[in-house]
C-alpha cells in the first residue's frame, strides 16, 4: 500500500506540475503575474491532493521501519546517491555566482522604496545564504563519496550538514520577508511553499542519516521528500523557467531554482527507496 501511495503521489505531482506549467505559459500575465482567467483559489485547492497523498504515503510507512540509507539496512543509499552530484554542483554554482555578483557586480542604487541600509542588509543576506549553500554543496559531495567508499567519515559530517542546512532556513526566512503578502499572487506563494518544503525535507534527511534509530524517521522522510518533489521540482522549477523566459523580475535566481529542483528529486528518490522496503 505504501508503494502505491508513493507512486501515486509522484504521478499526481508530475501531472499537476505540467498543468501548472501550461497555466503559466498560456494563462498568466507576464507584467503582473496574475491569472488571465480562472480562480486563484482553484489553483490552491489543486495543491491539496498531493499534500493529502504525501501524508497518506507517510502514514502507511511503519514508524519503526529503517530508512534504508545507511549500513544498518545493508545498503548505502541505494537509488539515492546519484542525485547528490547534480545537487552539489548546483549548490556550489549558485553560491559562487551570487558571491561574485554581490562583490563585483553593478551596485544597486537606493531609490524611492529602497534605502542604502536596506540594500546593504539584503546583500548581506544574499552573501550569507550563498556561502551556506556552498557549505551544503560540499556536504552533498562528501556524502556521495562516503556512500561510494562505503565508509563513514566521522561525526563532524553531522555538523557540516547542519551548517549547510541553515541555507534552507535562511532562504525560507528571506522568502517570507521579501515576498508580497497576498494570496492572490500565486508566483510568490509557490516560492514560499517550495522554500518551506525544501527546509522540512533537508531537516528530515539529516535526522535519517545521523539519528536513524528514532521512531517515525522513515515516515517523516517519505512525507517531506514527496512534498519537496511537488513544490520544488514540479511547481517552482517550471515557474523559474517561465519567469526567466519572460523577463519577470524575481528574487529567486535560476541557479537557486535548479538547486531546489534537485533537492526535490532527492526527496522523491528517498521516498521511493523507503516505499520499496518492507
Amino acid at each position: 500500500m505504501k508503494k502505491a501511495f508513493c507512486t501515486g503521489t509522484l504521478a499526481v505531482s508530475l501531472l499537476l506540475g505540467a498543468a501548472r506549467a501550461a497555466d503559466l505559459f498560456l494563462n498568466t500575465d507576464t507584467a503582473t503575474g496574475f491569472l488571465l482567467s480562472g480562480s486563484v483559489w482553484t489553483r490552491y485547492w489543486l495543491m491539496a491532493p498531493v499534500v493529502i497523498l504525501a501524508w497518506l504515503a507517510g502514514l502507511y510507512v511503519p514508524r519503526k521501519q529503517p530508512c534504508g540509507l545507511r549500513p544498518g539496512a545493508g545498503v548505502w543509499m541505494s537509488g539515492v546517491n546519484f542525485v547528490f552530484v547534480p545537487l552539489a554542483f548546483c549548490s556550489e554554482l549558485y553560491g559562487f555566482l551570487t558571491v561574485l555578483n554581490v562583490l563585483f557586480g553593478t551596485p544597486e542604487q537606493a531609490g524611492r522604496h529602497q534605502t542604502a541600509e536596506r540594500i546593504l542588509l539584503g546583500q548581506l543576506a544574499d552573501v550569507t545564504r550563498a556561502a551556506l549553500f556552498v557549505v551544503f554543496g560540499v556536504w552533498c559531495l562528501l556524502v556521495f563519496f562516503e556512500n561510494r567508499a562505503r565508509e563513514k567519515r566521522g561525526g563532524w559530517m553531522l555538523y557540516l550538514g547542519v551548517a549547510g542546512s541553515a541555507a534552507f532556513y535562511l532562504h525560507t526566512v528571506v522568502r517570507f520577508v521579501e515576498q508580497p503578502a497576498s494570496l492572490y499572487r500565486i508566483l510568490p506563494a509557490v516560492e514560499i511553499f517550495s522554500a518551506l518544503a525544501a527546509l522540512l525535507f533537508v531537516t528530515a534527511l539529516l535526522r535519517a542519516l545521523y539519528l536513524p534509530g528514532g521512531v517515525g524517521t522513515a515516515p517523516a522522510l517519505s512525507r517531506c521528500g514527496l512534498l519537496a518533489f511537488f513544490f520544488c521540482t514540479c511547481l517552482a522549477l517550471p515557474q523559474a523557467v517561465w519567469q526567466g523566459m519572460n523577463g519577470v523580475d524575481t528574487p529567486v535566481s535560476f541557479p537557486l531554482a535548479i538547486t531546489l529542483g534537485c533537492t526535490g528529486l532527492l526527496g522523491a528518490a528517498c521516498a521511493r527507496n523507503i516505499a520499496r522496503r518492507g
